[in-house]
């Protein structure tokens, strides 16, 4: 794959992030029309919000496409997060299975889907937002990265 081949929309890898401090605004960000319901406050610091394994302002489009719910205002840590960067490239192959579960969801288990719907009829104030329609990123990841054989 050439770094032209690559299209941020095509995947989404680098929104997929294991705890609630995965991007921190920046003082850079003042200035940006954030909305304050995609952040959350963590020991006095701002942070984009998280929900499943991956930024709630991440959203699937009807054509599959996987894109940033505020783009235009995203902090200063998206924009500086460059295609075919070697940071790009490294999120590609640890988190790039569940950027294509995503993209291409598979059906959930009845088991599953029971419990996510149960989970969101007792708390619906957590199903806001352009993450409601996004499984959390352990429902979808069932199955490992497949490893590429070295050269």
């Amino acid at each position: 794959m050439s770094l032209s081949d690559i299209d941020c929309t095509t995947c989404g890898a680098c929104c997929f992030g294991t705890h609630d401090r995965y991007v921190a605004l920046l003082p850079e960000d003042r200035g940006r029309a954030i909305p304050l319901d995609a952040t959350s406050e963590i020991d006095g610091r701002r942070f984009l919000r998280m929900c499943g394994g991956h930024c709630a302002q991440l959203t699937r489009t009807p054509d599959a496409r996987l894109v940033c719910g505020i783009y235009e205002v995203r902090p200063e840590a998206c924009r500086a997060f460059r295609a075919g960067s070697f940071e790009c490239l490294k999120a590609r192959q640890h988190r790039g299975h569940l950027a294509e579960a995503m993209r291409t969801p598979a059906p959930v288990p009845l088991s599953e889907t029971s419990t996510i719907l149960v989970s969101a009829i007792d708390a619906p104030s957590e199903r806001k937002g352009p993450e409601a329609d996004l499984p959390p990123a352990h429902v979808i990841a069932s199955k490992p990265p497949r490893s590429r054989p070295r050269a």
